[in-house]
């Protein structure tokens, strides 16, 4: 992560932008405690479709061993703490008193050679610090591990769980003995209401780990590497107030967004006899509009009907990075398989986000 930071945010927009926690939560926070609690009910009660969810991402427990040791831990030494901290890209530069805060109640956990840390499945609640050692992050899928990546001193993880206030998406276990620090979600959100400058950057990193969690689904398997890079870079962060239309009826245009506070809503264009139909794409969730792939015009509007912001790919990015890969022009066909089609070149689903 680089050192130019956006804009601090006023204070005025706090209780719009707050990075979201697991309830319960300390407000301000973009995810009431009650309207968690609202979208999990109606989760249960709706399945989502099949095609919709990515195997590969899926945050549903996985079988564990029942005799995995409880790690030895300690109150972590303020000095220490510190200074792990310090080798964080995300919190180096920060005031003292804000490293201290989040040090204050930390926990130094000793991780044996082989042990985990958590598991695919578990309450994301807190988010750790590597203070010496490696460890490894995989998944279970059909009965085998599937690593993912390493993280060893001065790398946090465990941020995107808080953020998203999902389960965890994988395990993590110690590569030779392992020391790290653990800091609580409701440690790091106290923080978030007075310090401006890691609230901005936490809604960086987290905008930022919603498009990349994006271009790495299936919707861009056979995107090499390159192009999904240059895909990441055109990514733009937008801002909506509420009633700002994104598209018209009649309107020729692609669009590919991510939304990552708020909801859009797309009305369909009412038929003679008949009220519009509504349909709604909420956080963690993209939008696709590939009208001007198809060359016809879009039937419906899409817009914010309150504050909502969006990390969106516009339409002459988009259209340049189709000209450069061809291997892009396949995604109004594979759309389809993997999101909800909610109109003739309208599709929406989710980002495939992991919970680390």
């Amino acid at each position: 992560m680089d050192d130019n930071l956006p804009p601090i945010v006023p204070s005025s927009l706090r209780t719009r932008v707050a990075v979201p926690m697991p309830p319960p939560v300390l407000r301000p926070s973009l995810i009431p405690h009650d309207v968690m609690q609202d979208a999990k009910r109606e989760a249960q009660a709706a399945p989502v479709p099949e095609a919709v969810l990515d195997p590969e991402i899926r945050t549903a427990p996985i079988p564990v061993p029942d005799d995995i040791p409880v790690l030895g831990h300690v109150t972590a030494d303020l000095e220490v703490g510190l200074f792990a901290l310090t080798q964080v890209q995300l919190f180096k530069d920060l005031p003292t008193a804000s490293l201290e805060a989040l040090v204050k109640d930390a926990v130094q956990l000793e991780v044996p050679d082989g042990e985990r840390l958590f598991n695919e499945g578990d309450d994301a609640v807190s988010f750790f610090v590597v203070i010496d050692g490696t460890l490894e992050l995989f998944r279970v899928r059909e009965g085998r591990e599937v690593r993912m990546r390493h993280v060893s001193r001065g790398e946090a993880f465990g941020l995107f769980g808080l953020f998203s206030a999902q389960l965890r998406a994988a395990s993590v276990r110690a590569i030779g003995d392992c020391t790290v620090l653990e800091i609580s979600g409701e440690r790091l959100q106290a923080l978030l209401e007075t310090d401006d400058q890691l609230h901005a950057r936490l809604l960086r990193f987290y905008r930022e780990r919603t498009v990349e969690g994006f271009m790495a689904s299936k919707l861009f398997a056979d995107i090499d590497s390159i192009a999904r890079a240059r895909l990441i870079g055109r990514f733009v962060h937008q801002e909506l107030e509420a009633g700002v239309t994104l598209l018209n009826p009649g309107e020729v245009g692609n669009l590919l967004a991510v939304v990552t506070h708020g909801t859009l809503v797309l009305e369909e264009r009412a038929q003679a006899g008949k009220p519009p139909r509504h349909f709604e794409v909420t956080q963690g969730q993209f939008l696709a509009v590939t009208c001007a792939m198809s060359g016809l015009p879009s039937r419906m509007r899409v817009f914010a009907p309150e504050y909502a912001t969006l990390s969106v790919l516009p339409h002459k990015d988009l259209h340049e990075l189709l000209r450069d890969y061809p291997a892009l022009r396949a995604m109004p066909a594979r759309l389809p398989a993997v999101a909800n089609q909610l109109d003739r070149d309208v599709f929406c689903g989710t980002t495939g986000v992991p919970g680390l």
